[in-house]
């Protein structure tokens, strides 16, 4: 008797082993399937932006006019495809032609720097780990090549278009689809979470187009007084840069500083103070006036997620840290802080 008890605890326990074995087997396909498509997913999230921003700029235009929804966001979009074709005629040839004269004088610049301030041993020593002006010509290269992938650019801008057009004409039917998936007790809070995402993601996006917007016309001001080259270049890579809080104004002032060190290191010096006072106004004037209306959320959580984003999904997943981090945070609120902990959390955008 007490063998046959014994040799069904060692069935069971191998059953128990292999279900087990199993589960975690098809969790680490399921985590090898969701990796392999990462950057497919974060394509479709930017999609999901691109679509909430039509929505937002449609509303702001048209909101309060007695006009359907899906024919003022049509005229959005047409604002839009004007405005970007206005740009691209007045503006991207002094782009194209400022952006190829930067990449050919950086190489020089950086040289130049060395130059000048390599007579000092510890940036001798800095400088001897970047190594001679082969080198980098090649760093150089290498990151225009990274920029040069143009039929992988087309086609991650195709699926954001393709994406955020389709949403921004019919979210309720895509939103609606997902909560079908969910079990009926919990559709009710399910779309609040949808709701406050949706209202989250829309106020951070038209405040940091606004940064964007402010920044761009402050920088190509103070570079033409301070009459330094390709100001008009420099100050849209200075607003592009913006959408990427943190990192985004540090990446920028490194070419500005640089050609500025051709003309003398004073004008270098002065552009280095230049950007610093367009980022203290931007971090403790521009900022607190545009969350007041938009999103807030702490510095250390934001610089945190570019951080491990940036370093295990590469540039889109830098690009996109910002937005993920706001929507994790609602996410937090809602169904850790509210649902598990019973909590109340601040939490806009949720219709009664």
């Amino acid at each position: 008797m007490e063998k046959e008890i014994h040799h069904i605890n060692k069935v069971e326990f191998a059953k128990l082993v292999l279900i087990t074995l199993g589960i975690v087997a098809l969790a680490f396909l399921l985590f090898m399937l969701i990796w392999s498509a990462v950057e497919m997913l974060l394509l479709i999230f930017a999609g999901v932006l691109f679509a909430i921003f039509i929505r937002g700029v449609s509303a702001f235009l048209f909101g309060r006019l007695p006009l359907p929804e899906k024919i003022g966001i049509l005229i959005t979009l047409l604002l839009m495809l004007a405005l970007s074709i206005a740009f691209f005629i007045l503006l991207v040839p002094q782009l194209a032609e400022q952006g190829e004269k930067l990449m050919d004088q950086l190489p020089e610049a950086f040289e130049q720097l060395r130059g000048k301030i390599g007579s000092f041993d510890w940036f001798r020593d800095l400088f001897q780990s970047a190594g001679d002006s082969e080198t980098t010509q090649k760093i150089t290269s290498q990151a225009v090549g990274l920029f040069a992938t143009t039929f992988g650019a087309i086609t991650s801008a195709f699926i954001i278009l393709f994406v955020g057009l389709y949403l921004s004409f019919s979210p309720r039917y895509h939103v609606d689809g997902l909560l079908h998936l969910i079990p009926e007790r919990s559709r009710n809070r399910a779309d609040q979470v949808f709701q406050a995402l949706d209202y989250t993601l829309g106020r951070w996006l038209i405040g940091r187009f606004i940064e964007m917007l402010m920044i761009s016309v402050v920088s190509y001001l103070g570079l033409l007084l301070l009459d330094i080259p390709l100001a008009l270049m420099l100050a849209t890579l200075a607003g592009i840069l913006t959408f990427i809080p943190n990192i985004g104004p540090v990446i920028s002032a490194i070419p500005a500083i640089l050609l500025a060190f051709t003309q003398s290191p004073m004008t270098a010096l002065y552009v280095f103070l230049l950007y610093v006072v367009i980022q203290t106004i931007e971090s403790y004037l521009i900022t607190p006036l545009i969350q007041q209306r938009a999103v807030s959320l702490p510095p250390v959580l934001t610089l945190s997620s570019q951080v491990v984003l940036g370093s295990t999904l590469g540039l889109l997943g830098l690009i996109l840290a910002t937005p993920l981090t706001a929507a994790a945070l609602v996410l937090v609120k809602l169904i850790y802080v509210e649902n598990v902990l019973g909590d109340d959390a601040e939490v806009e955008g949720i219709s009664s």
